[in-house]
């Protein structure tokens, strides 16, 4: 008798499509955007510094980043859905340890725990069974996928700022880890599957023809990371991915304590800055499956770099801390982490086919360990000894100029004539 998955009207893509959109919902919208929102409740309970916290979130990208590859290689080996549910059960056990944390050094295992399980049950994963169900429709699958991660961003930073005031942090982190629990590994378990031959499918729904299935191709690893694309696309991954995570992380503690607004406004602007990347990230799945993906890259580092700068000139050496000044930020921020989200594993794809994509897109996302280490707490580094984060927004904003410069350089199709079948 064939699986119940295999015999649905609707191509069975798609149904993995909305799943995965639910399990990015809240291990990316939280894992990638809520703790900015519980820093200020750290330093007023522990008298922590911004460095300090910066720190614990450095190792988290640290590990998040490096253990791209490893992920890469376990999806290759065991699967996606076991990959993820194995992270998923570490990241509920992880949140109930936040929720008992008593000392600095628990924040930093926890946060080290916490970067692991958050890579095996987002972008790595999750991007490999997108590519491998899809070709013609990949750059809308991938697209409307990744709105999880937008929805989430735009809804998990004001809910959880709104449940901290009222039960307090520490039973806010259990909430997390019941959500998980209840809603996240019993999805991955029942619908996540690694790619369409496991349900005697094809991509897109296509019917299998005379000739038999058809075999994934891609470039071998050893001459992928040979390559220039590779190097270039790994610079790319470096210097918006990090920078991103350095501005995602203290825009909020630079609006309360440096601009001075209400940490309601916040965590407002904070979620629509990524709310605003849910229709960024439509469009750039639409030209994904028309346009080329280099390009598109380019269009985001500069959407990406105006954000920062929009902050460093008129909010902190203009003096206008207003909200009128944080709406054109969302936007173009929320645009240049749009098209960051959807382009890259798009670009990889394109790049170096889908045979090896898990074990490529891991080594890709090792790049957003690098630099991270100088990044994150680097900022707060500079916010404690100068008061002020200008420098560390206009560096943001550098390095996001340069990203765009190298990603004009990535010629996708140039290693299509030495792809091999598995």
């Amino acid at each position: 008798m064939r699986d119940w998955r295999a015999k649905t009207k609707l191509f069975y893509g798609w149904w993995l499509v909305g799943a995965l959109f639910c399990v990015l919902f809240n291990t990316g919208g939280a894992g990638f955007y809520v703790f900015p929102v519980f820093i200020e409740s750290l330093i007023g309970e522990f008298g922590w510094t911004v460095t300090q916290i910066s720190a614990a979130a450095a190792l988290w990208a640290l590990v998040y980043g490096f253990s791209g590859p490893f992920i890469g290689v376990l999806i290759a080996r065991v699967g996606v859905t076991r990959t993820m549910l194995a992270a998923a059960v570490l990241s509920g056990l992880a949140q109930v340890a936040f929720a008992r944390m008593q000392t600095l050094w628990m924040l930093y295992a926890g946060m080290f725990v916490l970067g692991f399980s958050v890579a095996g049950t987002t972008l790595v994963p999750s991007q490999t069974v997108i590519t491998n169900w899809f070709t013609r429709y990949r750059g809308r699958a991938m697209s409307w996928m990744m709105l999880g991660i937008g929805a989430g961003g735009l809804l998990m930073p004001p809910l959880n700022e709104w449940l901290i005031r009222q039960i307090g942090w520490r039973p806010t982190w259990l909430v997390a880890s019941a959500i998980t629990w209840v809603v996240v590994i019993p999805v991955i378990a029942v619908f996540v599957r690694t790619k369409p031959a496991d349900l005697g499918l094809l991509p897109d729904g296509e019917v299998f023809q005379g000739g038999g299935p058809v075999r994934r191709s891609g470039l071998p690893v050893k001459q992928a990371l040979a390559s220039h694309s590779f190097w270039l696309i790994f610079s790319v991954v470096v210097f918006q991915l990090d920078s991103q995570s350095a501005m995602n992380f203290h825009f909020v503690p630079f609006a309360i304590q440096q601009a001075k607004f209400s940490s309601q406004q916040a965590a407002f602007f904070l979620g629509m800055t990524v709310g605003f990347s849910m229709v960024g990230r439509l469009a750039f799945g639409w030209l994904a499956d028309r346009s080329h993906p280099a390009v598109l890259m380019a269009i985001a580092g500069a959407f990406l770099a105006c954000g920062p700068l929009i902050l460093a000139v008129f909010v902190i050496r203009l003096g206008l801390a207003h909200t009128g000044v944080l709406w054109p930020y969302a936007v173009l921020f929320g645009c240049g982490i749009a098209g960051n989200a959807v382009m890259l594993p798009v670009l990889v794809g394109r790049c170096f086919g889908e045979l090896h994509f898990s074990k490529l897109q891991g080594f890709v996302m090792s790049g957003f360990a690098i630099g991270i280490v100088l990044g994150i707490p680097g900022a707060g580094k500079i916010f404690d000894s100068t008061g002020s984060y200008e420098v560390a927004f206009l560096l943001c904003s550098a390095a996001f100029v340069l990203s765009s410069i190298l990603a004009m350089a990535v010629q996708p199709a140039q290693h299509h004539a030495r792809f091999v079948t598995e």
